[in-house]
Parts: structure tokens; sequence; C-alpha cells
């Protein structure tokens, strides 16, 4: 049997190292020239630089400990994240996370976080609808308006009221009451502590993922973008728009779900579903002359912005690697207005912005510029999505046609998460033999 891997991200990476573990015949076909889909690190100059943050760590000591078993050197980290917030023109760096970092607020802010939350939880509601429900009812008018509302209003692109709270359950690990009300008394609170301590390859997450292929880089397809998918009796034939075609028995698409319906011929399945909602991304990268160093957020591993600059975070990749040049990448989500921009008025708004919070002191500070835009970051977990990806698991499997990944199953997943799935997939697909069916 041999099956066809669509994405050469990390999830369709380490599919194939566990197929090839098994011994089993696969081809991965990517549509860049480079592999790693997010988790790349690209070089700009003497620059190096990756696509958001790529902290590596896990609740899942088999993940940890896989990372570890790698021939890599990392650089290890206690996390240093701050959330950029103003009063009267005066900006405080607040700990993250927000609810464990409200100490650093001016007192008034603090106050409010500390009343809506208390007036919320006196409620004892459980059960919420979606996103903004949640915020609301649950943190509380103060958290919501000092942090939640503005940041999350910034970065997804839809409405709040259409998020689900799969995202909390997933992503958002709410503080306990006691931790809360301990930093609202000024004390020093470790939240999300699976995450306080981190890793990080010294020559960037690139390393992690050239490490995950290393042992079948001649069944990679780079800058082979599939346009077509043909039922051929019992097998699928892979048309690649470079002119590369492929039989194969199976079909896993790690490929943004939303690309994948549009070259899929099946009566059951449409071409686009309201439910599936994504971000795309600017990332601009700076980087600094010799001899400057960034001001605000120096020390900072990421930073988190809500108010009107054009970021929503910032990743100090020198605080990553001691082996990287002093450089930072900002990310924006493309919406709104931002559409309309073209790259050197996004680049002139992100400087501008900088100069402005002092994260650097002088433009002439900067020797290099980057933007990368990038499609399908972000797979949104909408309220109703989940009935949809159910269906279409369904009638895709029927096909020999499987969803796997971040992008592939439309799962808001970190890296350790995507290892996760990959391990769930051979484990029912090939121990349990459902793929061979």
């Amino acid at each position: 049997m041999k099956i066809g891997i669509l994405g050469a991200g990390l999830t369709g990476l380490e599919l194939g190292r566990c197929l090839r573990r098994r011994g089993i015949d696969f081809v991965i076909f990517e549509k860049e020239a480079q592999i790693g889909g997010l988790a790349r690190t690209i070089k700009t100059g003497d620059y190096y630089w990756d696509l958001g943050v790529h902290a590596m760590y896990s609740k899942d000591k088999n993940i940890t400990d896989h990372y570890l078993s790698l021939p890599l050197k990392y650089q290890h980290s206690r996390r240093d994240v701050r959330i950029y917030h103003t009063e009267n023109n005066k900006f405080y760096l607040v700990d993250y996370p927000f609810e464990e970092g409200v100490r650093d607020l001016p007192l008034n802010h603090r106050m409010e976080c500390v009343h809506g939350y208390i007036k919320t939880r006196m409620k004892g509601r459980k059960d919420f609808a979606h996103l903004k429900d949640w915020i609301d009812n649950c943190l509380g008018y103060g958290i919501a308006k000092h942090f939640m509302t503005p940041y999350n209003n910034k970065i997804w692109n839809c409405d709040l009221e259409y998020i689900s709270m799969d995202l909390v359950s997933a992503k958002i690990t709410p503080a306990p009451v006691k931790d809360f009300l301990l930093a609202a008394l000024g004390k020093k609170v470790v939240g999300r502590r699976y995450q306080a301590k981190f890793i990080y390859p010294l020559d960037g997450i690139q390393a992690f993922v050239d490490e995950t292929a290393r042992s079948f880089l001649n069944q990679i397809r780079c800058d082979s973008a599939v346009v077509e998918l043909e039922k051929a009796e019992e097998k699928w034939r892979i048309v690649c728009e470079n002119g590369q075609v492929e039989e194969v028995d199976r079909i896993v698409s790690t490929m943004p779900l939303v690309e994948l319906l549009k070259i899929i011929e099946n009566p059951a399945v449409e071409r686009e579903y309201d439910v599936l909602k994504w971000n795309d991304t600017h990332f601009v990268m700076i980087g600094l002359k010799e001899g400057c160093a960034f001001n605000v957020m120096r020390q900072c591993h990421w930073g988190f912005f809500k108010e009107d600059e054009i970021f929503y975070r910032i990743t100090m990749m020198r605080n990553f690697s001691e082996k990287f040049l002093p450089a930072m990448v900002a990310e924006i989500t493309n919406k709104g207005h931002y559409t309309s921009l073209n790259e050197e008025d996004i680049k002139a708004r992100v400087i501008e912005d900088l100069l402005r919070c002092r994260i650097i002191e002088k433009e002439d500070d900067i020797a290099a510029v980057e933007l990368r835009f990038v499609p399908h970051t972000y797979p949104i977990p909408t309220v109703g999505v989940q009935k949809v990806k159910n269906a279409l698991t369904d009638i895709l499997q029927q096909e020999h046609i499987y969803l796997l990944g971040r992008n592939g199953h439309w799962d808001y997943i970190n890296m350790d998460g995507v290892l996760q799935k990959v391990k769930a997939f051979m484990r029912t697909q090939f121990e349990e033999g459902r793929m061979l069916e």
C-alpha cells in the first residue's frame, strides 16, 4: 500500500516519520520550496526568524521526552511574556497570563478586574454559548474590558459570538480563583505552569523540522502544489501544478481543509462551508544593526498587544536562541482595512507602532525588514464547525481520504498537539487496521 500525504508541514512530516518506521510506502507533496509549513525558520541576510512563536513544551511527558531524544542542541528558557497595557500615556508590562498578571495593572484597572470577576463568579454560571459569552459572564467586565475583548477582537477574523467554547477548552487555561485573587493582592503567581519552561533549538525551529524529515527527504516533493485528485478505480491519482502525477492507494490530507474542498469531486461535499473560518497573517521581521538593541520588551520572549497597534503579537528571536542576531517578528491578522494595504504600507505601519511603543529607539537602528504573507495560519473553532468536520471526515474516509492536523482536520492546536494527533491516527488506522480495510 502506498499513501499520498498532502502537505509537508509538521503534521505531514511527523506522519512520514511514523510511516517509515513501520515500513509503509508514502510520498509527500508540498507546494512551497521549503518544508515545515508554519514551523519554518526563515533567513533574511544574517537574521533568522520564525513564523510566530514556537516554544517547545507539553503536558505530555512522552512529547517532551521525544524532543529531548533528538540530536539537537536546545536553549532552555523560563517563559517571559508580557501584555502591553496603557493608561494616560503611561505603559505597563503586564505579566502573562492576564488573570495572574493583574497585579501589574494600575490600581483602578486592577479593581475593575477584581470587581467584575467576583460579580460573575457569584452568579455561578457553568455553561456558556460562545467565546464572548464566556469572557463577559465568567471573567467579568474588567478582564473583558482591559484585555480579553480587545485582544480577541483584534486577532480573530470573525465576531467573538461565532467562536465556540472549544477554543477555551483547547487553548485557554482559566486561572484558578485562588491564583487570581493572590495576583490581585500583588503576589507573584505563575500561570499555565506547564509552559512556564520551554526549549527551543539553537539553530531555529527548522532544525526540529529537518531532523523529523531527515530519513525520508527523497520522498518529499517540494514546489508541488496539488491541484487535482482523480479517482482511478480503487486508487487515487494526485495531479500537481508542475505536471507531476502520482498514483496512491490512500490519501492523508494535512493541507488546509478549505483548499482540499476545492479539488475534491464528490456530490456530498460542498465547495465552501460558512462555519469554516480562518485567519491569514502578515509576518514582519525587523532586524537591528550591530550594536543596537530593542528597548521595551527586550527581555521578553513574546508580547501581546491589544490596543491600536497594527500587530497583535511580537516575538523576540534573540531571546529564543543565543545564536541569533537581534530580530523580532510582528504578526498582523489580515482583516478590516489592513486587507487594502500593500506590503510597504504594512511594514511602515509596523515600524511606526514599534517606535511609538518604544520597542525600538529610532528607525535608523533598523538593518533589515521583511514581510511574509501566510494564509490559513489559524483555523478558527467556530460554533457548529465540529458537526461539519465530523460529516466531512465520514464522507471522505469512505473514499479513503483522511484528514489530519492543524489545518487538515481544522484543529487549532500547538506543535505538541500535532504530534499527539499523529500518534492517535497511527494507532487507530494501523494498529487497529482501519486504513487497511
